[in-house]
């Protein structure tokens, strides 16, 4: 147990760079240092978190502590997994809405959001790339963008009709597809926005999150959509400047990037006054659907995931996820790069830069440099305006 202690305690601090990196650092010491497991098992065990709604390196992370040390191992390891985000998200929150406010806050800031929006753009391209083959995925995807952008559909409703029509379609005969297209574009932006429940803010932020954790598949970006539904648009707790905030910071800290959710919920609580409940709340609804199924599953791990129509499934909603991504790029765009009704245009170059480092560049940096490479130029602008135009916004 103190081997399972010790190892995920440092893994957390470590874990910058998104689930691919995490992924990869778990891979190089649990497969090939530790030998906890072998290659076949490890793939299978990946296999089975992409199948579970939620962060797949946190799962990861839990199943190999109950690989290791049973429930118990599987508790302690998925918890120091995201204490340092805990941890790193309530601080920045905190000096977020305390500080906030001055000049050189201001600044970085300003530096953030652009690249804030390049990393959401640059997962746009790599998931579309990866998901969007064949006429039916595109379809999908336009649809769920049409249904969530335009008809105002919930975003689970869309994403759980995209997973539904892609198992329907993948069984139909070739002749049939075709129509099923027309049925998409007719089905989705029939379903009637769902009704929240009114009631204590910290209910609330609990309720919400644990939807958050049940329904997030695909990965951070995924969810985002999800989140701004929830905490821009029904409750009102954020802004979109603070939610494109909360991405750029969340990707300056350790643990899954669906952390970002601590940061909300923080800001949440802040505006009754209970910031650190806020976060506290955000924190424990959010992951825990992942500690659940995790445990729960782990031991049918091999017949969960050969049930039939559960890839089907998935595709169908990652397609739909491409349409949600587009969807919420456009009112963060308009944030970004039109702060005050006008073009920013240094802060387009710095977002296009940006997305073109992340996205083309042979040698790509990491993550967590782009991003404090945006916050220093914001810096920059604020002890030396004269180098820039425009204004903070």
């Amino acid at each position: 147990m103190s081997e399972v202690f010790w190892y995920f305690l440092r893994l957390g601090w470590l874990a910058f760079g998104g689930p691919v990196g995490q992924i990869g650092l778990m891979h190089l010491e649990v497969v090939e240092r530790k030998k906890w497991i072998d290659e076949d098992e490890f793939v299978r065990a990946l296999n089975f978190c992409h199948v579970l709604p939620g962060p797949e390196a946190l799962q990861l992370a839990i199943y190999l502590g109950w690989k290791k040390r049973g429930t118990l191992g599987g508790l302690l390891a998925g918890v120091l997994f995201t204490l340092p985000g805990f941890i790193s998200l309530t601080l920045l929150a905190w000096i977020y809405v305390e500080f906030g406010k001055r000049p050189e806050v201001l600044g970085v800031l300003w530096g953030f959001r652009p690249v804030g929006l390049a990393l959401l753009l640059a997962a746009l391209v790599r998931i579309s790339r990866a998901a969007l083959k064949g006429p039916f995925p595109v379809a999908l995807a336009l649809v769920s963008f049409a249904a969530f952008f335009l008809g105002h559909v919930p975003y689970l409703v869309v994403l759980i009709g995209c997973g539904a029509l892609y198992i329907a379609w993948s069984r139909l005969g070739p002749g049939a597809r075709g129509s099923s297209i027309a049925a998409a574009l007719l089905l989705l932006p029939a379903a009637a926005r769902a009704a929240e429940p009114a009631s204590k803010r910290l209910f609330d932020i609990s309720w919400f999150f644990l939807k958050v954790g049940l329904f997030s598949f695909g990965g951070a970006y995924a969810a985002l959509p999800f989140m701004r539904e929830g905490a821009v648009l029904t409750y009102g707790w954020l802004t979109d400047p603070q939610m494109i905030d909360a991405l750029a910071l969340g990707e300056t800290t350790p643990g899954p990037l669906i952390s970002i959710g601590i940061f909300v919920g923080y800001l949440a609580g802040h505006g009754v006054g209970h910031g650190l409940l806020g976060a506290i709340a955000a924190t424990f609804w959010l992951f825990l659907p992942s500690f659940v199924f995790v445990l729960a599953a782990a031991r049918h791990m091999n017949w969960l995931t050969a049930q039939p129509g559960v890839k089907e499934f998935l595709k169908g909603v990652t397609s739909g996820v491409v349409g949600l991504m587009f969807s919420i790029s456009i009112p963060l765009a308009q944030v970004a790069f039109l702060p005050r009704g006008e073009l920013d245009w240094i802060t387009l170059v710095l977002g296009l830069g940006a997305f073109a480092v992340l996205t083309f560049w042979k040698w790509r940096l990491n993550v967590v440099v782009v991003v404090l490479a945006g916050g220093a130029l914001g810096l920059l602008r604020a002890f030396a305006p004269g180098l820039f135009s425009g204004h903070f916004g």
